[in-house]
């Protein structure tokens, strides 16, 4: 990767069809637009696929998202452009969260369509001179929305029974599936190619771990998923705290860390702890004094926790900036980096600072191990004023020039406006710190909801994703929701581009 004058090149994209090249869709819309000389383009393109559209296409709103009993079905023209669209186009849901797997070769996301996805990477995508088409080889469709996700630490495209994930749903217990193979379908041995056509589907679960109230017998589905370093164990967030799960026992978590002592009375556990759902969780690299690591816990009341991963022991806890005693308060020197609860939390790859990002902030802030009660500085002009989770990713850049005992590293976060943000070794400088590199992925109304860098540092990874609410929405897409329900569009796309 490039210290100076980054750029990138779009390797393979969701928003090309099927089997064809950029320059391959250029060249058919231009012959079909010359088809319609006078103008009409819509129009003959409508006439001309209307047998296909009245009988389904795969990428039909239809089949792409679930039936919504409170979508009015519309024979109006607008309508049947926005299918002939879609028809051409291939359909996207708006990504919600995207993960890479931890050898680099496959990417995981959710979506608003309830779909859980996993695209490859494929071993000779930088020598590709021309966008290729990014289809998902293994995906399946969910009755509830998807929370939260996590992927074994150990994850080997060699090896089946380490190709595992990890997925939260609303309503549902943790289940736990084979993100490459299908365990329903036979496989011929000689090829190793599944028996039918399409995405694998990967929905069948190996095993699902019970996370409930014994005293309401509700089902809890945690907001944050991570896996213990060793993967014999994961963590989920929970309301109040982080229960610990062994994978090898689905009942019941074989032990659970307590945010706060007493839920009633804060004054009963001594003052100590917070209260809030832990909606981020992060695990530090081992080191000499946390074999295990330790274990960061962000809730939507703007605390975080820090835990030893091994014994479960609380290190410290302590409020971002503007919280006092669980609420926010009103200061106009603070009102700039302050958000509305923890999305997202990494470590560095030493092990010695922790990023946390917040909903409707704008900056990164940046805590030091060794004082976690100071942010010596944070990431400024993010671009994220937005209600929607934006994450962001760690590079690891070797050994570092300033430092002996750290080590380099770039921040790479997404916003708003369709631009990835790059900040290089921001621990090292204090206030605010202004990116080193800007590069624009998408349009300007397109936000980046996750961004990833393959550890190679020659690929990064951009998932989009947008919702436009009401009836004057200029969008293409289909439109859902009516009735009692707002009216709104939705899409997204996946991008796998390289860096120069």
């Amino acid at each position: 990767m490039n210290s100076s004058g980054l750029s990138a090149r779009c390797l393979a994209s969701t928003t090309l069809a099927g089997g064809e090249r950029q320059d391959d869709v250029e060249e058919k819309q231009d012959s079909k637009k010359d088809y319609s000389p006078s103008g009409q383009y819509e129009e003959a393109l409508l006439e001309e696929n209307r047998d296909e559209i009245i009988q389904g296409s795969p990428w039909s709103p239809d089949s792409s998202s679930p039936s919504d009993s409170g979508t009015d079905v519309s024979s109006d023209r607008a309508s049947s452009e926005d299918r002939v669209l879609d028809h051409q186009v291939p359909y996207t849901s708006c990504i919600q969260e995207a993960q890479l797997s931890p050898d680099g070769t496959c990417i995981f996301s959710s979506d608003y369509s309830r779909t859980f996805s996993v695209y490859p990477i494929e071993t000779d995508i930088l020598s590709e001179t021309k966008t290729r088409p990014l289809k998902p080889y293994a995906q399946f469709n969910s009755a509830n929305p998807i929370w939260a996700f996590a992927a074994n630490p150990h994850f080997n495209l060699q090896d089946a029974n380490s190709t595992h994930v990890l997925i939260s749903r609303r309503d549902s217990y943790i289940t736990l599936h084979n993100a490459l193979w299908d365990t329903t379908r036979n496989y011929d041995t000689a090829t190793l190619q599944p028996s039918k056509p399409g995405p694998v589907d990967i929905s069948k679960p190996l095993a699902s771990y019970k996370l409930i109230d014994h005293l309401t017998e509700a089902v809890t589905a945690p907001l944050s998923l991570a896996y213990s370093h060793e993967g014999t164990h994961f963590f989920a967030g929970k309301q109040n705290g982080i229960a610990t799960f062994d994978l090898e026992h689905t009942e019941d978590p074989i032990h659970s860390i307590a945010t706060i002592p007493s839920k009633r009375n804060k004054l009963k556990g001594g003052g100590r702890g917070f209260k809030g759902w832990i909606s981020a969780l992060s695990l530090s690299p081992p080191s000499t004094a946390s074999h295990g690591g330790l274990l960061a816990a962000g809730a939507r009341t703007r605390y975080v926790g820090i835990y030893d991963a091994t014994s479960g022991e609380e290190v410290t806890h302590f409020s971002l900036p503007g919280t006092i005693d669980g609420k926010k308060v009103r200061n106009e020197n603070l009102r700039h980096i302050m958000g509305d609860g923890v999305s997202h939390l990494k470590w560095s790859p030493c092990g010695k600072y922790l990023y946390v990002a917040e909903r409707q902030s704008d900056v990164l802030l940046i805590y030091d191990v060794r004082n976690f009660s100071l942010s010596p500085g944070y990431c400024a002009g993010r671009k994220a004023l937005t209600k929607q989770k934006l994450g962001f990713d760690v590079w690891n850049a070797g050994a570092s020039p300033y430092d002996i005992e750290a080590i380099s590293h770039e921040i790479w976060a997404g916003g708003t406006d369709g631009k990835m943000r790059v900040w290089r070794d921001p621990y090292r400088k204090e206030g605010p710190v202004e990116a080193d590199e800007v590069v624009q992925v998408g349009g300007e109304d397109m936000p980046v909801v996750s961004t990833l860098v393959h550890s190679s540092g020659s690929l990064a990874v951009a998932a989009c994703g947008r919702i436009e609410i009401g009836e004057e929405s200029t969008s293409q897409r289909p439109r859902r929701g009516g009735g009692l329900r707002p009216r709104f569009r939705e899409w997204g796309s996946l991008n796998i581009l390289g860096l120069g």
